[in-house]
């Protein structure tokens, strides 16, 4: 009797272990998906690399399941599931919420789709963090945008006239200032593409066509502008543009019709102007989340699709 009574009890710490190793594995996927959405291979991949073991996709279901039964909303949007509502909650009064409309409506106001954009991502995210009394005070509907004691001046015009170059798709001629602090500046003929906003400056996204490479030029040191007649082309060049980070920048050797255009501390910008493209995402993709490419846009949708095929292999 005794030996069946330790049995029992072995039994029962034995089960309780399990219970507590699954807890800590859902726990470790409500973590993940705090950061941003995933896919359900993605989920099953987190979930191993902490168990160091092979698991059934089923597993993720449950374990999602699970995470609902206590209350927290999840979706699946795109393929990826995601939370509907972040788990720590902030409290926003009358001000607050009048600010955000204030923003947005000053976004507006300067005629960038970009800025407008942005914001609009940033407090779609927040609005997922809004506490119950934050959700009552806006389903009222009665916050209206900040008023400012003193009217702020809108830059715009800068913006809204290099938006419009970017739309008329016609090569520029520029003059533009080397850095800050530097008098010296170099003709450039480029063909606009977008806007971007790094750091606090309005960027364009050009194909310089003297130097044969994508760049970034911050608008403010464009001291002088020129409308060419003629019109850009999505088949101008074969060069990409891509950065490499932390110790891979330190210890990459330039390939042949490769530069650096910007050598930072933890990372390096290369353009490759006439590597096969085939062979160049092959090679790129070796280097996983220490490369990422920048330029250009049809590029990138090459890396993308090339990855997605090897992860079909794997389903």
């Amino acid at each position: 009797m005794t030996k069946s009574i330790q049995n029992t009890d072995s039994l029962k710490i034995s089960k309780e272990k399990k219970i507590a190793k699954s807890s800590i594995r859902v726990l470790e996927l409500l973590k993940v998906l705090t950061k941003s959405p995933l896919t359900t291979d993605e989920l099953l991949n987190a979930i191993e690399e902490k168990a160091d073991k092979v698991y059934r996709k089923e597993v993720v279901i449950k374990y999602l399941n699970t995470l609902k039964l206590f209350g927290i909303k999840i979706a699946k949007e795109n393929g990826r599931y995601c939370l509907l509502e972040n788990i720590e909650k902030i409290n926003f009064d009358k001000t607050d919420l009048s600010l955000m409309k204030f923003l947005e409506k000053y976004a507006q106001k300067t005629g960038s789709e970009s800025l407008s954009s942005n914001l609009h991502e940033i407090f779609k995210k927040a609005e997922m963090s809004f506490s119950s009394q934050t959700k009552e005070l806006v389903k009222q509907k009665t916050i209206h945008p900040y008023r400012m004691q003193n009217k702020l001046k809108l830059r715009d015009e800068n913006i809204t006239r290099f938006e419009k170059y970017c739309k008329d798709e016609q090569k520029l001629e520029i003059k533009y200032k080397t850095g800050a602090e530097s008098s010296k500046t170099i003709n450039c003929k480029i063909n606009p593409l977008k806007i971007m906003y790094k750091k606090g400056n309005a960027v364009l996204i050009a194909y310089d066509c003297t130097e044969n490479t994508y760049r970034e030029f911050v608008l403010n040191f464009i001291s002088d502008t020129k409308q060419l007649p003629q019109k850009t082309s999505d088949s101008y060049t074969n060069s990409v543009t891509f950065k490499l980070k932390n110790r891979l920048a330190k210890s990459y050797v330039l390939k042949e019709n490769e530069k650096i255009l910007e050598s930072k501390k933890d990372y390096i910008v290369v353009s490759n102007s006439k590597e096969d493209r085939d062979l160049l995402v092959r090679r790129l993709s070796r280097y996983f989340d220490n490369c990422e490419i920048l330029y250009p846009k049809d590029f990138r949708k090459k890396m993308t699709d090339y990855l997605d095929s090897i992860e079909k292999v794997y389903e």
